[in-house]
């Protein structure tokens, strides 16, 4: 198919997403991997939707349009057939079962497509007859329900009450022989999946929200199917799950709910465990949830709402209805980390990836395959190993006894790799800690003396047995016995918890015990160790050649841990290239491209005439942005912000005097973006201590990038209310961020939030960090003699090209781009194209100053116009 010389859109494009959207068309159905850029402000995320979704509806139509050509042109063969049947009856019957048997088939494809039709019909009909019905009814039926979830609740209570007095059946891990294959979570679904799906998927929720509001505005808000999937965390409406809060343990927990919807007459005999045998919102009325969710556009918020109202598990259903959707929304870990893909039933085969924000991809693939587990993670799940062993001995399996023993048999290896023992506290100092080491998986496995057992059948029982799940229900259930303090030392935490369990004989309790539970923190720390160590024994499995691990001992064994470094993303994106039709990674700043080819498409084992690129110039206006390189600073001292430099007086002095400056004559909201964290503390207190701070709060209220998540949206709404409404005689605000932190990606600064946005130094990564020089080294062993050094210059100006992006944010904003340090006139070539257009490199400050005043003049005068 070739691309329409028009897209439908939701007012007339620019040129530049015209070319977007068609060089998109031509990727997917060309089945190619392509590179995306288009600057932030671009209308980006619309082009992708009407590009992406015309090439879907067209694909489908000529699929059905060509089937049913295809079955005319057989009818027409076999009617001619039946004219030469006199002649030669052998031969015409001979083809006439060939052209039946491709008719045959041609009619099996018609048929899925005239389903998926009815399907669809049967659908609307379902939210029809919901709708209209009456309102007294369900008023009713609400009533009812209230009452029965009373009588329930007292029940529960009544349950609660009895005495605990034998052990927990629920709590022994099975024979694994008999665990069933089956499971909710592991449905496949006998069929495969019959029509085209593009998958999209970007870093968080936040952003696939933005993904469906822009949807929303499209011309094709009523015209496809669109399906948002998503953790437990976020669609889990049972309060007893959610209450978990750790992903992994609301994962066991709702699967092992899902296995007791019946309980055998022995069992209903013991006494019950505190947690419910069944969830109440499974099935429910599933089949109307998911007509909600395929017949309108919704968010995640939307569904869970609805879910609500129908008190069904929003979860499953939207699980379920990926086999009708055709848009699905996922965020970056559920398509790139393959179990979770797996578990998920999302099958890319013959399907189109879509990965949105993907300038940190190879970054992400690398994050998400890592793992980091503690000295203390290791003697938590140990102990409790142990005790849950000793606690069940006589009543587990033969097998089950020795994958036990195997895993804390590791444990006890790892432990010692770190300096301590199995009968080591956390807080146990270390005589000498050593520097970190590093190894090969082999070697790793060979120096920490567990080579000898299979890890492929351990973390295979851990999974089939359940043994989290079994564990954490261990830990809640004994989490209320008595601690004893003796009158030595006082023993606190988890390892006085664990020792509890011991003490058998009530005798042993003296006077003095109290009922301590365990705080949030410590039950954290012990229901979470297991799932951390799984994680890492799974590292394990992958290729020696792809990772690394790191011992890095600490001054108490609690403190020191085990690394696993991925070194090769491509390792897990290979399948995907393999399986999907086509794969698109967009970004407004997708350069360098290189990288995404070499150790990512290539890596993967793409051909090289399979990748494309498309870029994009920005829809503002050339004269509407200026960057200026500062070499200097106002009294002519050279801005070299190196390691070095960072903490020379008289460069934080020329920092100081440079700010108050630009404060003079830059209006609105200023960004300030530093290398580090440490660096602004630096700054922030030098600045105060020399009253530069005080100069500038003459021009700008000052705000400082928040170390805690949850305050970013206070200060930033702070900052945005002091520009709007600044206090004379101030004209603004400006805000002192950290470049790599929570306010240089994803957030915008567009028109007065950010009319300049400064970068100070270049953000480069601690040369001396060993993960980087073992990655730099890799790179330049398996990539190319200079694919290290390259690699780590990439690294810093990504970051900086992230920042730039926050200024400018739609075709009539304008902003200046300010970069203080000399090494930037060096790196004009790493900027983006749309900010190279309008680049200057001032040797003088004051030549600078100049330009900028002269900038923001004429601004002001088109304003007033």
């Amino acid at each position: 198919m070739e691309p329409p010389e028009k897209f439908p859109f939701p007012f007339p494009p620019y040129p530049i997403q015209t070319d977007f959207m068609k060089n998109l068309y031509v990727c997917l159905e060309n089945g190619n991997l392509g590179i995306f850029e288009s600057p932030t402000g671009t209308g980006k995320t619309l082009s992708i939707i009407c590009g992406a979704i015309k090439w879907l509806v067209d694909h489908e139509e000529n699929k059905k349009n060509s089937l049913l050509a295809e079955k005319v042109k057989l009818d027409i063969r076999i009617n001619e057939l039946q004219k030469k049947m006199e002649s030669d009856w052998f031969f015409v019957q001979t083809e006439q079962i060939k052209l039946n048997t491709e008719k045959q088939a041609v009619q099996n494809k018609l048929d899925v497509i005239t389903r998926q039709e009815e399907k669809l019909a049967k659908y609307k009909e379902l939210i029809k007859k919901y709708k209209e019905t009456n309102e007294k009814e369900k008023h009713y039926d609400k009533w009812k329900n209230s009452k029965s979830s009373d009588k329930k609740e007292l029940e529960s209570k009544e349950i609660d009450a009895i005495e605990e007095d034998f052990v927990d059946m629920n709590l022994i891990l099975k024979d694994i022989d008999e665990q069933s294959n089956y499971s909710e979570e592991e449905e496949d679904g006998a069929d495969d999946i019959k029509h085209s799906k593009i998958f999209f998927c970007s870093r968080t929720h936040s952003q696939l929200s933005q993904f469906v509001e822009e949807l929303k505005k499209s011309p094709y808000s009523e015209k496809v199917s669109l399906v948002s999937l998503a953790s437990r965390n976020n669609y889990c409406i049972n309060p007893s799950v959610k209450a978990l809060k750790n992903m992994s343990m609301m994962n066991e927990q709702c699967q092992q709910l899902q296995k007791k919807k019946s309980t055998s007459k022995k069992e209903k005999d013991l006494k019950r465990s505190k947690t419910s045998t069944s969830c109440p919102f499974m099935p429910g009325n599933q089949p109307l949830l998911i007509a909600e969710i395929i017949m309108s556009v919704r968010d995640i918020e939307d569904t869970v709402k609805k879910s609500e109202e129908l008190k069904t598990c929003p979860y499953y259903s939207t699980r379920k209805s990926v086999e009708d959707g055709q848009v699905i929304l996922v965020p970056y870990n559920s398509i790139l980390h393959k179990t979770t893909r797996d578990s998920l039933g999302i099958k890319l085969k013959n399907n189109i990836l879509i990965v949105d924000e993907a300038h940190n991809l190879l970054e992400a693939i690398e994050r998400m395959h890592s793992v980091t587990v503690t000295g203390k993670n290791i003697l938590h799940c140990y102990n409790q190993l142990s005790q849950y062993q000793k606690k069940f001995e006589t009543v587990l399996t033969a097998k089950n006894v020795l994958f036990l023993s195997q895993l804390n048999f590791c444990l006890k290896k790892l432990i010692k790799v770190l300096g301590g023992t199995s009968k080591s506290h956390p807080d146990d100092k270390i005589t000498k800690v050593s520097d970190t080491k590093l190894y090969g998986i082999e070697d790793f496995e060979a120096m920490a003396e567990i080579d000898t057992v299979n890890i492929f059948d351990l973390i295979d029982f851990i999974q089939k047995s359940k043994l989290i799940h079994k564990l954490r229900g261990y830990a809640e259930k004994y989490e209320h016995d008595p601690i004893v303090k003796e009158n030595v030392e006082e023993k606190k935490g988890v390892t006085a918890f664990l020792q509890s369990l011991q003490k058998k004989d009530s005798s042993d309790v003296k006077q003095n015990t109290v009922i301590k539970p365990i705080d949030e923190k410590e039950k954290e720390q012990i229901t979470s160790s297991l799932i951390i160590i799984t994680s890492f024994l799974e590292t394990l499995k992958t290729n020696c050649s792809d990772g690394r691990i790191f011992v890095t001992p600490g001054d108490t064994i609690g403190k020191g841990y085990l690394k696993f470094l991925l070194l090769n993303p491509a390792a897990h994106f290979s399948e995907i290239i393999q399986e999907a039709r086509a794969v698109v990674l967009a970004g407004g700043t997708m350069e360098p491209m290189s990288e995404f080819k070499e150790q990512l498409f290539i890596g993967a084992g793409a051909k090289s005439e399979r990748i494309i690129t498309f870029s994009c110039d920005h829809v503002i206006p050339k004269e509407n942005i200026l960057t200026c390189i500062m070499k200097t600073g106002p009294t002519g001292m050279e801005f070299e912000f190196n390691y070095q430099n960072r903490q020379n007086v008289k460069m934080l002095n020329e920092l100081g005097r440079t700010l108050v400056n630009l404060c003079n004559i830059v209006p609105a909201g200023i960004v300030v973006f530093l290398p580090s964290y440490g660096y602004e503390e630096l700054l922030f207190k030098h600045l105060d201590s020399t009253e530069v701070l005080a100069k500038i709060r003459k021009k700008k209220s000052i705000f400082r990038e928040p170390k805690v998540a949850t305050h970013v949206n206070q200060v930033l709404e702070k900052y945005a209310s002091a520009i709007r409404k600044p206090m004379k005689p101030q004209n603004g605000s400006i805000l002192f961020s950290v470049v790599g932190g929570k306010l240089s990606e994803g957030l915008n600064f567009s028109d007065d939030l950010g009319r300049c946005v400064i970068v100070v130094g270049m953000p480069y990564p601690n040369i001396k960090s060993p993960e980087l020089q073992e990655k730099m080294k890799y790179l330049k062993e398996n990539v190319s003699p200079n694919a290290g050094t390259i690699y780590y210059e990439n690294t810093c100006m990504k970051a900086v090209n992230q920042c730039i992006g926050r200024a400018v944010r739609h075709i009539n904003d304008y902003a200046t781009v300010v970069l203080l340090d000399k090494r930037y006139a060096n790196k004009t070539n790493s900027l983006p194209g749309w900010i190279r257009r309008s680049l200057d490199i001032y040797t003088t400050f004051g030549s600078a100053v100049q330009v900028i005043a002269k900038f923001f003049a004429a601004k002001k005068k088109d304003e007033l116009k």
